[in-house]
């Protein structure tokens, strides 16, 4: 499975203008794209910044897809007022590990790192077999999405909790093993960005929201 994230920065005040043009646009053109997996919306209700995801079943039908990202993008800007497209990043899905259903209102804290592309599959080697197993013991914990680019080596891990305070709370437990991801990663401390969010808007299809761990072959 494949994604493309796009980041944008919206006034706070135009946060739930935002969340109703994704509810009511963005989400009826996607439905009927060949080979889309779903699409969720990610909000910091504060500073503004949103991340739009949407999950495609294979590389082809995210390159074939590339028009209605135009087209959801252009649509954003214009539906709602002062926003801002900031980026588009598209990535291979290695990890998507639920324990529970996705949920609107649950937390997520997003941690990106500029690494090598020739060390992500150490990476998430070691979070498949060292780190998934201390997330699951957090009180709270949802799941784990994890995305890499092979050419750029930009890594993107997403892991889903039941509320803020569960997210604050598991804090003092993953920041060393969140060092030791990016480090094998090819990645330095300076290259490292952590941004929690609210998902305000999911929409997953069977495969895309199981209950169970799916992650790609490393070799």
């Amino acid at each position: 499975m494949f994604l493309r994230a796009t980041r944008v920065q919206t006034p706070p005040d135009k946060v739930n203008e935002g969340i109703k043009n994704f509810e009511t646009n963005i989400l009826k053109n996607l439905r009927s794209a060949p080979g889309n997996q779903g699409a969720s919306l990610l909000v910091n209700r504060q500073t503004g910044a949103g991340i739009g995801i949407t999950y495609w079943e294979s590389a082809k039908a995210l390159t074939a897809s590339e028009q209605i990202g135009t087209q959801s993008r252009t649509q954003t800007v214009i539906n709602v007022p002062g926003s801002q497209i900031v980026n588009v990043e598209r990535g291979e899905l290695m990890i998507m590990d639920r324990v529970a259903s996705p949920k609107e209102g649950s937390f997520v804290r997003v941690v990106t790192a500029n690494g090598d592309p020739e060390k992500l599959d150490a990476a998430i080697v070691h979070m498949r077999n060292h780190v998934l197993t201390l997330l699951k013991a957090q009180k709270g914990y949802r799941a784990t999405i994890a995305s890499v680019d092979r050419q750029s080596g930009r890594l993107s891990v997403s892991t889903v909790w039941d509320s803020k305070a569960d997210l604050d709370a598991s804090e003092t437990k993953l920041a060393g093993p969140r060092a030791e991801v990016a480090r094998l990663a090819g990645a330095g401390s300076q290259d490292v960005q952590v941004e929690i969010f609210e998902t305000a808007v999911v929409e997953l299809s069977a495969a895309a929201s199981a209950t169970q761990q799916q992650a790609a072959k490393t070799y």
